[in-house]
């Protein structure tokens, strides 16, 4: 890659992949970068551009040669899962020199192709094939042909998987009985962190991005009040109030953070990880599910994720008998009509508690 990354609003790991796309693909990226999409939503974009032009390369096609044929070749391709490869950059010390040197490795793993990710992988190519048609590099639009003549698959709403209110109380009692049972002298800073950081997402409802972009000043003190700044998608920003809990949590973990040994660029961050930089998004899935497993959740709410326990606030926010609009405006969501899913999730629980009713009779 040129010293000069494409750009340096991104990470150098979506540099190295963006970098190696045509100069037409890498346009619709800057297009992107100036239009203030988030750093994730960039990244997913290049990363199944990149499945999408290695595949492409295996075939010998070119960007213009792609017509509906080749498109469903691609999907059929990936339909049952994939592998991909990533580039990750390893810092290693010469143990006889002392010298820290940078490599970047590959790694290759498997991916499953889930419903969600084929509807995404449509959307990002449905974008992209927009954009070099508005912009004259291409005369047509492949992706339009494949839709047309494709079978349309059969919508299946699920509903949100989400935890009771019981559940959610011991998910966060369990960081106390996992570290309890490491029988430490003292409480390590990071048990104050993983306690604050499910308080946080229980109580607001964020998503994963909006909380490990949090930093030291998005937290607001007014007396004993605190609140939280929350940049959202599409560059929206909103305030939300935390709760005693989520305060409580938040100001003891606030004591606790490192102080020193931070790594470079990542002083403001809000929440730290183990080597004191900023947590990641597979960090903070994988502290959720080690509580979960701590909490002996029951199978449906095992494999919880930060995003589950978004659908968890928003559930019971309107089981308590909230607002509509106002569950919208915590959540974030530009339109309400995604909010609305979650009164079938109401109305599901209704619908199972008459049926209990009903058996008894």
């Amino acid at each position: 890659m040129a010293d000069i990354p494409f750009s340096r609003r991104l990470p150098e790991n979506i540099n190295r992949i963006i970098i190696r796309f045509p100069e037409d693909v890498r346009e619709f990226f800057l297009e992107m970068i100036s239009a203030d999409r988030s750093k994730q939503t960039i990244a997913n974009y290049a990363y199944d551009f990149a499945l999408f032009f290695d595949w492409l390369e295996t075939k010998g096609a070119t960007l213009d040669s792609v017509d509906a044929h080749l498109l469903k070749r691609f999907f059929r391709h990936i339909e049952n899962g994939y592998e991909r490869t990533t580039r990750v950059k390893l810092i290693k010390k010469d143990s006889v020199t002392g010298e820290r040197k940078e490599t970047w490795v590959e790694r290759t793993h498997f991916r499953e192709n889930s419903r969600s990710g084929k509807q995404r992988k449509r959307a990002s190519l449905r974008s992209l094939f927009r954009y070099l048609v508005k912009s004259r590099v291409l005369e047509r639009d492949p992706m339009e042909e494949y839709e047309d003549t494709g079978l349309k698959s059969r919508t299946q709403k699920k509903v949100p998987v989400f935890l009771t209110r019981d559940e959610a109380l011991r998910l966060v009692q369990a960081v106390s009985q996992y570290h309890h049972k490491q029988k430490r002298r003292h409480q390590h800073w990071y048990e104050y962190r993983d306690r604050a950081l499910i308080l946080l997402l229980l109580n607001t409802g964020m998503r994963v991005s909006e909380l490990i972009g949090l930093n030291l000043n998005s937290i607001q003190r007014d007396g004993d009040t605190l609140r939280v700044i929350i940049f959202g998608k599409g560059g929206k920003e909103r305030m939300l109030k935390l709760n005693r809990p989520a305060a409580d949590g938040l100001q003891q973990y606030l004591v606790h953070r490192p102080q020193t040994e931070i790594k470079p660029n990542h002083e403001e961050a809000l929440l730290l990880n183990k080597n004191r930089s900023r947590i990641s998004r597979k960090a903070v899935g994988d502290v959720i599910r080690k509580y979960a497993r701590e909490a002996n959740l029951p199978p449906k709410a095992a494999s919880i994720s930060p995003h589950k326990l978004r659908h968890t606030l928003a559930t019971l926010l309107l089981s308590n008998g909230e607002n509509l609009r106002v569950v919208q405006e915590i959540l974030g969501h530009s339109s309400i009509q995604t909010t609305q899913i979650y009164t079938h999730v109401i109305n599901a629980e209704k619908d199972s508690a008459l049926d209990r009713l009903g058996d008894g009779i």
